[in-house]
């Protein structure tokens, strides 16, 4: 199932790979015909996005890789390692864009053909909007991480579509030859924000870090309702690739024998992975129970 589930997010990041490689080449002919750095821009970001996309689907698809003898808990990681790649890539061209965008906020230049350029920014907000909805249902879905990142890079697109529009609109109805490099400069902001949260939350799960208290406390109730049991405790969890795995130690009658305490630990772990799908491994630490004196 989990092989399944990589398999699917991998598709749902080669289609998004598709879409933004033919937008981001009429947006950059676009541009260029028009002579709009901000539809350039937006335009440079959706090759960006296409190249996210792709290493995505690149990460998804190592993921379903077995364990072997040098990853000995497969490469579910390398999803995570993928989405940051794709951030300092993001973060680079970031970086490019307000450059150039400042170069044309000097010396400004009038924009041609604006109701083309319009049309094709507007047209591109609309494509990444369902995208994002289509991609932030399947990260959902599969509980991907990469594909979370990918869905909300779609978010900035819709954005930086929208201010591309608003900036030529503004150079053609107003007359301001510097709002289409404004325009620029704020989609390069648009893309150091969002580079800099998928950063943080990836580098978070590569530490080991797991805001999952709920489910902690699901665990425990599921062990203390297990008969037997008689104390729970030192309950751990962490992100593997848009999986759990864990450990925890149970507390159970000092003379049960060694069959029954391994009875208990098996019955604890199916019904901890039969609530929580996400949860691929829990190892279980039987302890003795030693009443007070």
């Amino acid at each position: 199932m989990q092989s399944d589930e990589l398999a699917k997010g991998g598709t749902v990041a080669e289609k998004s790979f598709v879409i933004f490689l033919l937008v981001g080449i009429v947006e950059v002919f676009a541009g260029v015909f028009s002579l709009s750095v901000a539809l350039i821009a937006d335009g440079a970001l959706s090759f960006a996005d296409a190249a996210v996309s792709l290493i995505v689907w690149v990460g998804l698809r190592l993921s379903k890789k077995a364990p072997d003898g040098k990853f000995h808990f497969g490469y579910y990681r390398v999803e995570t390692f993928s989405s940051v790649v794709a951030a300092l890539f993001m973060a680079i061209l970031g970086g490019i864009i307000l450059y150039e965008s400042y170069l044309v906020l000097i010396v400004p230049r009038e924009i041609v053909n604006t109701g083309i350029a319009m049309s094709i920014a507007l047209s591109a907000a609309v494509i990444a909007l369902v995208v994002f909805v289509y991609k932030i249902r399947a990260a959902k879905k599969y509980a991907s991480l990469a594909l979370k990142a990918d869905a909300f890079n779609s978010v900035k697109d819709v954005l930086t579509s929208v201010t591309a529009f608003l900036g030529i609109a503004f150079t053609r109805y107003f007359g301001f030859a510097q709002t289409d490099a404004v325009a620029g400069i704020i989609i390069a902001f648009f893309v150091f924000t969002v580079s800099y949260s998928i950063i943080k939350e990836a580098s978070l799960v590569l530490m080991d870090a797991c805001s999952c208290g709920d489910i902690l406390s699901d665990i425990e109730n599921i062990a203390k309702s297990v008969k037997h049991v008689k104390e729970v405790h030192s309950i751990r969890m962490r992100k593997l690739g848009p999986y759990l795995i864990g450990d925890m130690h149970v507390v159970v009658d000092s003379d049960m024998s060694v069959k029954e305490a391994d009875q208990i630990a098996t019955q604890i772990e199916e019904q901890v992975k039969k609530e929580f799908d996400e949860v691929t491994e829990i190892q279980i630490r039987i302890e003795p129970h030693e009443p007070e004196k």
